[in-house]
């Protein structure tokens, strides 16, 4: 399995087509400041959508639902992997750019706002399911009832893959040091670190919850039926590096992720999960 997965590769991956009319107070900040921000920050991007629709086999005009959709980058993907594609997310901030940019691709998607562990579709609705940098953000308690409804929307022989922080990464073992540090905690936004112990009714989607071990995870989708057919951990490269160095960074983290000892601390997680037949 390459960096990208068997079924996509980033060199090889065509721009979507952003439209310039969408109005500012509607352009999704993680397009503008990220996926047209430095290199780095277009890598970190795209990188995890490339390699969970990756992991996908070929969609051959079968349904595809994207988690935590946003302005729809997955959704484009999605599509040249040969699915329909339909995305849902709880913040339905970025569904009127997710709407002009998949018209501007020349596509139409379906979007809903819904949570996972609720999802308004009839049984066995899709073929494949992602969730690129979502999981983290459902609330703790609610995460088996998310992949409960993951598998009874799927197909027989449906594909789960979701991507979430790796808790044993540098940066969310930083993370879980700065909250126990009450001045660092306070100076951060609340979205950059979890919020612990809290109630269902004082928590906001836009925070995380409690990031999930790998094993964990594992343990999860096993127990609700999925066969976990594959896991990667990806991401070295920093966000804040600038451009000149940008080509140094990814020969460093190509040579990380390569080493089985060193990759465990990849600031990225992704496992991909099977409805038996």
């Amino acid at each position: 399995m390459t960096a990208s997965g068997p079924g996509l590769k980033m060199e090889e991956i065509p721009e979507p087509v952003i439209p310039a009319g969408i109005p500012e107070d509607r352009m999704p900040s993680l397009l503008e400041n990220w996926f047209l921000g430095s290199k780095a920050k277009r890598w970190l991007s795209r990188r995890r959508f490339v390699t969970v629709t990756g992991m996908l086999p070929a969609g051959d005009g079968r349904s595809a639902l994207d988690v935590g959709c946003g302005w729809g980058y997955n959704l484009f993907l999605l599509g040249l992997r040969g699915y329909e594609p339909y995305g849902i997310d709880i913040v339905q901030n970025d569904f009127a750019a997710a709407s002009m940019i998949a018209r501007a691709n020349g596509t139409e998607t379906g979007l809903c706002g819904a949570d996972m562990s609720a999802l308004p579709f009839g049984d066995r609705t899709f073929a494949a399911i992602t969730a690129v940098e979502t999981f983290e953000h459902i609330f703790y308690p609610d995460r088996p009832a998310a992949v409960r409804e993951a598998m009874r929307v799927l197909m027989p022989g449906g594909v789960l893959v979701l991507s979430t922080p790796n808790y044993y990464s540098i940066v969310e073992t930083g993370k879980r040091i700065v909250t126990r540090i009450p001045f660092l905690k306070r100076a951060l936004p609340g979205m950059c670190y979890p919020v612990g112990d809290i109630e269902r009714g004082d928590y906001h989607p836009y925070g995380y919850h409690r990031p999930s071990p790998a094993g964990e995870i594992r343990s999860l989708l096993e127990r609700e039926g999925f066969e976990v057919s594959g896991m990667e951990r990806i991401i070295f490269v920093l966000k804040n590096v600038p451009d000149g160095l940008f080509p140094v960074a990814r020969a460093i983290e190509r040579v990380m992720e390569g080493l089985p000892p060193i990759s465990l601390l990849a600031s990225t997680f992704v496992v991909r999960g099977e409805r038996p037949l």
